[in-house]
């Protein structure tokens, strides 16, 4: 089998490696920077690639951004995907992505695999997500975290996860939520739960509020009822679900904390997409008669 890894960061180096530890010839474009760490693989510019040959097609957890853009930071020049690069795979590669975005369904009419719609992959991915917002919490902030007003904004499962790692570490956690099921389960964890509609008034005791949200949920009008010197920590896919312009205008500092697991524990992050790829594309080929 052969795999195009199509950009990305360390997470996908390391997914790499695990690939190729599994008999699977790996191909990477968008990785002349980093050459040294990707001993076994094939390192190609994307205008070298045999895209008629691959079996899987793999893009960033980021997926394609608008105008094509692919998120490679270990490239020396942007990368892009486009329809032509789409309609030379062979009908047979499977296309996988992080997450669906208005732009890569723009290039690509067939079926695609997304790994975060997955439970596993999503879960197991929190976990590097909530470290990575503890950590930056602890380094923007004069406080400890144990006994912190944090209140966490959705509880999906990187909402629950993250509101977990918080109250472990001593901090008072508030949740706000919309769905009553979720006010049940934050109660479960010990939580202060409360709903979306209560949120101009919550805001106004919280030290730290974490967004998991993607929509626009901490607005100019929200924004104004915090304390001075709070923190915004927007853990939502792009554009966020903050108003960054009026937290800055508010003397909130708002942080738009994208890809933590590849920033802060890329080797288990990868290690969790090679594995969760893997059921995948067998589920995927079963499901199909592949």
């Amino acid at each position: 089998m052969k795999a195009l890894i199509y950009g990305g960061d360390a997470r996908q180096i390391e997914m790499g490696r695990l690939l190729m530890e599994r008999g699977i010839h790996v191909y990477m474009a968008g990785f002349d920077q980093a050459k040294k760490e990707l001993s076994g693989a094939q390192v190609l510019k994307p205008e070298d690639v045999s895209y008629q040959l691959m079996d899987l097609f793999i893009l960033p957890v980021s997926g394609v951004k608008k105008g094509g853009v692919v998120d490679a930071p270990f490239s020396s020049n942007p990368l892009f995907m486009t329809k032509e690069i789409a309609e030379s795979l062979s009908p047979n590669c499977i296309i996988v992505s992080g997450i669906e975005t208005p732009a890569l369904k723009s290039i690509v009419d067939r079926d695609i695999l997304y790994i975060f719609d997955r439970e596993d992959a999503a879960v197991l991915n929190s976990i590097p997500t909530a470290e990575g917002t503890l950590m930056i919490a602890m380094q923007k902030t004069d406080h400890t975290i144990h006994g912190a007003n944090v209140m966490v904004i959705g509880l999906g499962r990187v909402g629950i996860t993250t509101a977990r790692l918080f109250y472990q570490a001593g901090a008072h956690v508030t949740a706000a939520v919309r769905e009553t099921g979720k006010f049940a389960r934050a109660k479960e964890m010990s939580l202060y739960p409360f709903y979306m509609e209560s949120m101009k008034e919550e805001i106004k005791r919280a030290d730290i509020v974490i967004n998991t949200v993607p929509d626009m949920v901490l607005t100019k009008e929200i924004l104004e009822q915090m304390k001075p010197g709070s923190l915004v920590i927007d853990l939502a896919s792009e554009p966020g679900g903050t108003d960054f312009e009026a937290a800055q205008k508010a003397g909130i500092e708002a942080i738009h904390a994208l890809g933590l697991p590849g920033k802060v524990a890329p080797k288990t992050a990868g290690e969790i997409l090679a594995h969760v790829l893997w059921d995948a594309v067998k589920e995927w080929k079963e499901e199909r008669g592949l």
